[in-house]
C-alpha cells in the first residue's frame, strides 16, 4: 500500500513540474501528434469547414463580417462520400498563428491560411471537442466552436481536423479557409 502511494505522489510531482500544463493548448511551434487527424481504417470522409455568424438571435452563412457586429461560429460537418453523417469522433479547430501573443491586440497571431501554407506561420489549436452528437443549430454530422469577434480587421486562416473513434469514417483535415473581418462603413 505505502508502494502504491509513494507512485502516486511520484506521479503527481512529475506533473505539477512539467514544463506544460496537461490541460493547457500546446505552445507555439509545439506539436502534439495525438491531436493530429491522421488517416485510419474506415470509408473515405468529406471534411467541409464553414462560416457562420450570429447577428442577434439570427444564424447566416458568412465569409467575412464587420468587426465587432456579430459572433464567429466554426461549423465541421463530416460525412462519408455518400453524405451519410459522423456520429463518434472528436474535431480539433485550429487557427493560423505567427509568432505573437493570442488575445493580445497590439501584437495579433492570426495569420491568414496562405501564411499557414508557406510555412511562415504554423497552425495552432483553438479547442477539440468530442463528436457524439449534433450542433445545436445544424444537425447531423457536425461540430461547432464560437469563436467570438475581433476589433481590428483582419483575416485568420482556420481549418479543423477529425479524428475517427469506434466509427466508420476515417480521420482526416478539412481544407483551410479564410474568415475576414472588415472596418465598419
Amino acid at each position: 500500500m505505502l508502494r502504491l502511494i509513494a507512485v502516486v505522489l511520484s506521479a503527481c510531482s512529475l506533473i505539477a513540474c512539467s514544463s506544460q500544463s496537461p490541460v493547457a493548448p500546446a505552445a507555439f511551434g509545439a506539436s502534439d501528434s495525438s491531436l493530429d487527424a491522421k488517416p485510419s481504417s474506415g470509408v473515405p470522409g468529406v471534411y467541409a469547414l464553414s462560416f457562420w455568424v450570429r447577428v442577434g438571435n439570427v444564424n447566416q452563412e458568412a465569409s467575412s463580417l464587420p468587426v465587432l457586429t456579430g459572433e464567429l461560429i466554426l461549423k465541421a460537418q463530416v460525412t462519408d462520400t455518400s453524405g451519410n453523417p459522423a456520429t463518434l469522433g472528436s474535431v480539433t479547430f485550429d487557427y493560423c498563428s505567427y509568432n505573437g501573443r493570442p488575445n493580445d491586440i497590439t501584437q495579433a497571431d492570426h495569420a491568414p491560411k496562405e501564411a499557414c501554407e508557406q510555412g511562415l506561420a504554423k497552425w495552432t489549436r483553438l479547442d477539440s471537442i468530442y463528436f457524439s452528437s449534433s450542433c445545436q443549430f445544424f444537425g447531423g454530422g457536425t461540430s461547432c466552436l464560437g469563436f467570438g469577434t475581433c476589433r481590428t480587421p483582419r483575416t485568420i486562416g482556420f481549418r479543423f481536423r477529425y479524428a475517427q473513434k469506434n466509427g466508420t469514417i476515417a480521420g482526416g483535415t478539412s481544407e483551410a479557409r479564410n474568415f475576414v473581418w472588415v472596418a465598419q462603413s
